[in-house]
């Protein structure tokens, strides 16, 4: 199975409140979009999540510069080659520990301000993050305090289930 679905597009989709229009997965194994732009298809994850992004009002969240957007389109790379496979408890440690060492120095994936990498990782990782342990989210304690700061957004969030990061928990 994997996290880049069909399944987190429409999560993501709603939070950009942008229609996906009909989507399917292709002969490749690859998430396609039918019809989102004049009878065009657009094929794979990270094309398609940039796309509903452009097509937004929150184009924003692409990032501001040269510098955030391309590392932006690096995380939403790494989500599709890396993050997407992470239902596999080997390589979900494997994601958790990179991430960790990245948000060690960083509040969000991309730098400081929220990108839609953020929210395409929170949707892939929510599952991950659910079933660890305290001692494992003590254990990416990065990691937990991003995760723990996106879910404060109602909007990221949508219906998906909150998770406790309770410090006294974590530390015990």
């Amino acid at each position: 199975m994997v996290l880049c679905n069909i399944e987190c597009v429409n999560k993501i989709s709603q939070y950009l409140e942008v229609s996906p229009g009909k989507m399917h997965i292709s002969d490749n194994n690859i998430v396609a979009m039918n019809d989102f732009m004049k009878n065009q298809s657009i094929e794979g994850f990270s094309t398609i999540i940039q796309a509903l992004t452009k097509y937004s009002n929150s184009k924003n969240l692409l990032g501001d510069d040269a510098i955030t957007r391309a590392l932006t389109q690096q995380w939403l790379e790494y989500a599709t080659l890396c993050a997407n496979y992470a239902d596999s408890p080997s390589i979900a440690k494997r994601v958790l520990k990179e991430l960790n060492t990245v948000l060690k120095h960083n509040t969000y994936i991309s730098g400081t301000k929220k990108t839609v990498a953020d929210v395409t990782l929170y949707y892939i990782l929510h599952s991950i993050m659910k079933e660890l342990s305290h001692q494992g989210k003590s254990e990416y304690v990065h990691v937990s305090r991003w995760f723990d700061n996106m879910q404060q957004d109602e909007k990221v969030r949508q219906k998906l289930d909150f998770i406790n990061f309770n410090i006294l928990y974590l530390y015990l």
